[in-house]
C-alpha cells in the first residue's frame, strides 16, 4: 500500500512539473509592440496596452491592468516583456 502511495505521489510530482510554465523576461523596444502586431491583436480583444514601472505594478493590478506575456507554448514558457530602463508591458481590458 504504502509502495502504491509512493508510485502515485511521484506519478503527480512529475506531471505537475510538467504542467508548470517557466516565465522569463524579454527585453524589446519601445516600438515592438507596434512593429509585432501585438497592438493590432489587443485592439482587436479590446485592451489598451501601456507601459509601467516595476514599482507601479502592483497599484496598477489593482486597477484591472495585466502583466502582457508573450507565449511560447511549445517550450512552456511565458515571457514578460520589458523595456530597457524596467518598464514592463500592461494592458487593460476594455477601454482605459
Amino acid at each position: 500500500m504504502i509502495d502504491l502511495l509512493g508510485l502515485l505521489y511521484d506519478v503527480a510530482k512529475d506531471i505537475k512539473n510538467y504542467l508548470e510554465w517557466n516565465e522569463e523576461e524579454r527585453l524589446v523596444d519601445f516600438g515592438w509592440p507596434e512593429k509585432s502586431g501585438l497592438n493590432a491583436k489587443a485592439d482587436a480583444e479590446g485592451m489598451t496596452l501601456t507601459w509601467c514601472k516595476p514599482d507601479m505594478l502592483a497599484s496598477r493590478q489593482l486597477d484591472g491592468y495585466e502583466i502582457v506575456y508573450e507565449i511560447d507554448k511549445a517550450k512552456r514558457v511565458r515571457r514578460r516583456l520589458v523595456l530597457r530602463d524596467g518598464l514592463v508591458l500592461i494592458g487593460k481590458r476594455g477601454r482605459a
